[in-house]
């Protein structure tokens, strides 16, 4: 994994998001994350590790989270090294 991003993933009604949905984002490994929910309202804060170059990524990871009615945004770190 060469490069590091740090993404933050809402949802309101969308699909149940909790500590185990990104361990369904294929070819990415978490290094930490934090959730927080009230209500029907969930965000997950976490710092993602992949082998996509950041535009890539940050295109898979919204694909994979508008299918799930979750929004997404992606921070690209300095690639790991």
């Amino acid at each position: 994994m060469a490069h590091e991003s740090l993404v933050i993933i809402l949802s309101v009604g969308g699909s149940p998001l909790d500590r185990a949905s990104l361990a369904e984002l294929p070819e990415a490994t978490v290094a930490w994350q934090r959730l927080e929910c009230e209500g029907s309202a969930a965000c997950v804060a976490a710092r993602v590790r992949h082998a996509d170059p950041s535009e890539a990524f940050g295109t898979r990871i919204r694909g994979w989270a508008r299918a799930r009615g979750w929004t997404v945004t992606v921070a690209p770190s300095e690639p790991l090294g």
